[in-house]
């Protein structure tokens, strides 16, 4: 199994989930919003550290089948791509040794 971690920006999470759904992937998604630097350098001023603005992105999290990860992969870079060097976003694939699902004890019997 593999964990796939993308960051994206929030107008192309439709078009993935889209695509996901018409490739047959039907893993669970986890969507968080992030804050990622919008690319300004840390500047220092009187003893203060500022950075530049704060620009949103989506963290969209994934666990797929082996034979499924490049085929997730392909559908982020080809529907989530970014428009400058400024703005990029990234993908990361983690292999998952194990994965348990967590039930509730009142459904246990």
């Amino acid at each position: 199994m593999k964990k796939i971690e993308a960051i994206i920006l929030p107008s192309k999470l439709d078009s993935v989930r889209l695509q996901l759904e018409r490739r047959g992937i039907s893993a669970a998604l986890t969507v968080t919003e992030v804050q990622q630097p919008s690319g300004e350098q840390l500047s220092v001023s009187g003893g203060e550290e500022t950075i530049g603005a704060l620009e949103t992105r989506v963290k969209v999290e994934l666990i797929v089948g082996d034979r499924q990860a490049q085929k997730v992969i392909g559908i982020f870079t080809q529907y989530a791509p970014v428009d400058t060097q400024k703005a990029a976003g990234h993908v990361a694939l983690l292999r998952v040794t194990e994965a348990l699902h967590i039930v509730s004890p009142l459904l246990i019997k």
